[in-house]
C-alpha cells in the first residue's frame, strides 16, 4: 500500500494542471510555452503601466512585475533543466550560458 501510495503522489507531482485546465507533464514543451505565455503578459501589463501620465506613481508596481518575471523565469530553467534529464525536451531548449 505504501509503495502505491508514493506511486500516486509521483504521477501528482510531474503532472501540472494549466490555467485552460489542461493536464501537461512536468517539464514538457507545453509547460515551458505556458510560461512564455505568462511572461509575455506580464511583460504587456507592465509596458501599459510605464506609458501616460501616472508612470512615477506606478513605478513600485512596475518593479513588483518585474521581480515576478524573473521569479517565473527561474521556475521556467529548472522546468526546462527537469524536461531535458526526463527527456521531453532536447538540448537545443536549454539557454545558452554567457560569461
Amino acid at each position: 500500500m505504501d509503495s502505491e501510495n508514493t506511486l500516486l503522489e509521483f504521477i501528482r507531482e510531474s503532472s501540472i494542471s494549466m490555467g485552460d485546465g489542461t493536464v501537461v507533464e512536468y517539464g514538457s514543451k507545453e509547460h515551458i510555452n505556458e510560461f512564455d505565455r505568462i511572461i509575455s503578459d506580464l511583460q504587456a501589463i507592465k509596458s501599459t503601466i510605464r506609458k501616460g501620465e501616472n508612470r512615477k506613481f506606478h513605478r513600485k508596481e512596475a518593479h513588483r512585475i518585474q521581480d515576478a518575471i524573473g521569479a517565473i523565469r527561474y521556475l521556467k530553467r529548472r522546468a526546462t533543466r527537469d524536461g531535458i534529464k526526463k527527456g521531453l525536451l532536447d538540448e537545443s531548449c536549454e539557454p545558452k550560458k554567457f560569461g
